[in-house]
């Protein structure tokens, strides 16, 4: 009894342990923006370890713990395959509608990921002086992966995180994990500086945090069926 006990709570480190390192990429949009260190410094220090030792851990306790691995490559795959439902919503709205008014996802974070710009304010001015929104055709090509696999990481670890914390549940609940990163993204720093919260300063107030909960809801389903489909056990990890 002692043992299993031990081993649950060895578990559930773990499962803290990628949860938190599953934040690091995500929080690039806090960090970055307050100018507690630079983007390319958070990028070293945060996104690229938090990376390696994901895949790490994932890999290492399969054989003591493969619930824990089947849960953090299942979230993995889901993750990363529902961004696509979202980038399906994300890029007709600002290479089309202009309810969003940038690629602000991928090139910008790109940008920002690989030093061609060092700051928000200078993508505010850039913008502000040319006219032109920045979108998937102004991003060199290393800007344009940087960002591209950064954005796809998140989605990716956003996934992880739901496949940890809620088991086999119903796919619905993907759309109330989606409905919490959008409330959240809408008062990030990353918003505020360019756009006001929830984009308030953006064309008619209300657009773009329209566009972008549709687009959330679209990967909170997509994310939801995935992982119900995909996982072969019931109960949360924590439980």
């Amino acid at each position: 009894m002692k043992n299993i006990l031990q081993k649950r709570g060895t578990e559930l480190g773990l499962v803290i342990i990628v949860i938190i390192l599953s934040g690091a990429s995500a929080s690039f949009v806090i960090f970055g923006p307050l100018d507690i260190m630079s983007y390319v410094v958070y990028r070293d220090i945060a996104i690229i370890p938090s990376v390696v030792a994901i895949f790490t851990i994932g890999i290492l306790v399969r054989s003591k713990f493969p619930l824990l691995t089947n849960r953090l490559f299942i979230g993995m795959a889901a993750g990363t395959v529902a961004s696509f439902a979202l980038e399906a919503i994300r890029i007709p709205a600002y290479m089309f509608t202009k309810w969003i008014p940038m690629d602000s996802m991928i090139s910008i974070p790109g940008l920002l990921l690989t030093e061609k710009i060092t700051s928000l304010s200078e993508i505010k001015q850039t913008i502000m002086q040319s006219g032109v929104p920045m979108n998937l055709y102004h991003a060199p090509l290393d800007a344009f992966i940087a960002g591209g696999l950064w954005h796809f990481w998140n989605g990716a670890t956003f996934g992880i995180v739901y496949a940890l914390l809620i088991g086999k549940g119903k796919w619905w609940y993907g759309i109330i994990w989606a409905v919490v990163i959008e409330m959240v993204m809408m008062v990030t720093p990353y918003l505020i500086i360019m756009k006001g919260p929830f984009g308030i300063e953006h064309m008619d107030g209300y657009n773009i945090f329209v566009i972008t909960l549709i687009a959330h809801l679209a990967f909170g389903a997509v994310l939801g069926i995935l992982v119900q489909k995909w996982k072969k056990d019931y109960e949360p990890i924590t439980s």
